[in-house]
């Protein structure tokens, strides 16, 4: 299990505060990990970036495997 991304998704405000929930993916491609969470979880109108990598103790800890992911506030999906 190598490094995974904390990727953030905002969904766009309707009338009030954008709403913003951040995941952990086991991911070692950025880019996959953005795309990961855009086919699962995002809408096609939220802003899914990578906001940092994470650790394999973190994914480890997380109990995450490849590929996949769960909310940061340990919340499942």
């Amino acid at each position: 299990m190598g490094t995974g991304y904390l990727v953030k998704v905002t969904t766009p405000p309707l009338g009030g505060i954008p709403m913003t929930v951040a995941y952990v993916v086991s991911e070692q491609d950025a880019d996959r990990a953005v795309d990961i969470i855009k086919c699962e979880i995002a809408q096609p109108a939220d802003e899914v970036v990578v906001v940092s990598r994470v650790s394999k103790e973190l994914l480890h800890a997380l109990g995450i495997a490849p590929g996949n992911f769960t909310r940061a506030n340990g919340y499942l999906s």
